[in-house]
């Protein structure tokens, strides 16, 4: 991976234009093979879904770089960081990213089945202060796989930084991605995933 982001801005996806494919445990018992289903049931209605994966333009990812927003505390056990969409409301570049993972959001759950009745099917990654004294915030998974992270943390000064290092409420702008919904304990989660992050 090289030191740059892709910029990638949100603008380019039609969020209408995502399209999905379920996949099904083929065994329910042992979980091992997964066969796509071509019965174009909602995932909600299927008792055997393994996953949903999302497409766009065949790609099967939604790969987008954030504007520069405050990391606010580092990454959590859960492997995860918040990213405040800070001033959303008079940040017109802010208000329309806030729009567009919002808006992917409402598309995955109608796609998936979910409908006002039974929202609570769907996990969103968008954290909002009950009291409306905090701006909201972006739950943002790093990936972790073979016993490493698969993310690149960089700067300009290209200091010794790494993902267990990043301070509270620094600023950065990340490339993050969405290829899957899966279901856990009754809920649907598509989680945005870090693929690099520049500290600003």
């Amino acid at each position: 991976m090289s030191n740059s982001l892709k910029h990638i801005h949100h603008d380019r996806y039609k969020v209408d234009d995502i399209q999905y494919a379920n996949f099904l445990w083929e065994d329910c018992t042992e979980k091992k093979d997964v066969i796509q289903d071509k019965s174009r049931k909602f995932a909600v209605d299927l008792k055997n879904i393994a996953y949903t994966s999302l497409y766009y333009n065949k790609t099967p990812m939604i790969y987008v770089t954030t504007p520069v927003m405050t990391c606010l505390w580092g990454m959590n056990k859960q492997k995860q960081i918040s990213l405040q969409f800070t001033d959303v409301e008079n940040d017109v570049s802010m208000k329309s990213f806030y729009n567009f993972i919002k808006n992917t959001e409402i598309h995955n759950m109608q796609n998936l089945g979910i409908t006002e009745k039974d929202m609570d099917k769907y996990g969103t990654q968008i954290r909002v202060d009950k009291s409306g004294k905090y701006d909201p915030n972006l739950s943002v998974k790093i990936p972790f796989v073979g016993n490493r992270y698969q993310v690149e943390v960089f700067n300009d000064t290209q200091e010794n930084i790494n993902i267990y290092n990043i301070n509270n409420f620094v600023k950065m702008q990340c490339d993050i991605y969405i290829d899957k919904i899966w279901k856990y304990n009754g809920v649907f989660y598509c989680k945005w995933k870090a693929r690099k992050i520049y500290l600003v």
